[in-house]
């Protein structure tokens, strides 16, 4: 018996508690927000934002630099094959044979700016994730 007395004792003094805990948030939130300010906050619909402010504007497509990009990368490619053939001795030339180390590297430095735009332009294109047309420099500008 003594048991179920203490128990009940505790529940009563646990409600009680929670009875305070609860008016205390209560009158946290009157003091937070007054009635006044609330109604205030309910009437006004119009903020002053819109949703075309955060919107950032299609970038056009820079189309002279993409095709500068396109006519890199043919160069890069043309002379990176025509230097690594000379190298390799399948083309023999007495005309070309000192040329193709110098081919080479200037097929590298044409190849390697040409395929990283021309690579962006085509992720951009697709529009996946990351990419867009305005990582592309301009010529325009």
């Amino acid at each position: 018996m003594a048991n179920t007395s203490s128990s009940s004792a505790t529940s009563t003094s646990h409600n009680k508690a929670l009875k305070g805990v609860h008016n205390l948030v209560n009158r946290t939130k009157k003091m937070r927000f007054p009635r006044r300010a609330n109604q205030y906050l309910q009437q006004q619909d119009d903020i002053g934002y819109t949703d075309g402010q955060f919107m950032a504007p299609a970038p056009k497509i820079p189309w002279k630099s993409i095709v500068l990009a396109v006519i890199l990368l043919l160069i890069g490619i043309v002379g990176l094959t025509i230097g690594s053939l000379l190298k390799t001795g399948i083309l023999v030339s007495p005309d070309w044979l000192d040329k193709g180390t110098v081919l080479l590297v200037l097929g590298a430095l044409c190849f390697i700016p040409g395929s990283y735009h021309v690579g962006l332009a085509y992720y951009a294109y697709q529009e996946y994730e990351g990419y867009s047309f305005s990582h592309i420099p301009d010529l325009d500008d």
